[in-house]
């Protein structure tokens, strides 16, 4: 068989492939944190960079006559990274701020609302949307149960008057699924094997 042809890969990526400009951030605070909703409403156009996540499964290995043998165990997730600009007003950042804040106070040490990672403690929803070329979204991720572990500092310097300030945020969160949170499991793994 002859090495295909040029043409032949390009029958293969009609759509010319996805890009990974054409996305969409969004999250939802925790109902206790008060300045949530603001900030929710300018992240999607503030978030300058997202990933898709990635998934693993943590291994055990067992001896058995001298010879290792491996089983699956737990499934790992990488915690989540955005980059976000800023805006004069710092409107997400003081979202995000307040958020920390609620997880775990500055002067007291204490948690401002329910010490769960959970809808009604101090987790949110997150989700990701990767969009076409033709403007409609191709994949959504939903990551459940998030919350923020880090906001980074942002970098001022008198010499630099021609970019708009950036920082990074770090997420943990419990798992993601593909699709929206009314996907069944049973939608979602169908779709997953079914391609």
């Amino acid at each position: 068989m002859a090495f295909p042809s040029i043409n032949s890969f390009k029958e293969q990526l009609l759509d010319g492939g996805a890009r990974p400009s054409l996305f969409q951030m969004e999250i939802t605070w925790p109902i206790s944190i008060p300045v949530g909703a603001n900030a929710a409403l300018k992240l999607p156009w503030h978030c300058r960079l997202s990933e898709i996540p990635g998934r693993g499964l943590n291994n055990i290995p067992f001896k058995y006559a001298g010879r290792e043998i491996k089983f699956a165990a737990q499934a790992t997730y990488d915690n989540l990274r955005l980059t976000v600009i800023n805006d004069e007003a710092f409107t997400v950042r003081k979202g995000l701020e307040t958020w920390l804040e609620y997880i775990n106070t500055r002067e007291t040490n204490i948690s401002l609302t329910q010490a769960s990672p959970t809808a009604g403690g101090y987790a949110g929803t997150g989700v990701v949307k990767q969009y076409g070329k033709d403007g409609t979204v191709k994949q959504i991720y939903t990551f459940i149960d998030m919350f923020p572990l880090r906001i980074d500092p942002i970098q001022l310097d008198w010499n630099n008057d021609a970019q708009i300030e950036e920082y990074g945020v770090e997420f943990a969160y419990q798992y993601w699924v593909p699709g929206n949170l009314s996907s069944s499991t049973a939608e979602i793994a169908g779709a997953a094997i079914n391609g």
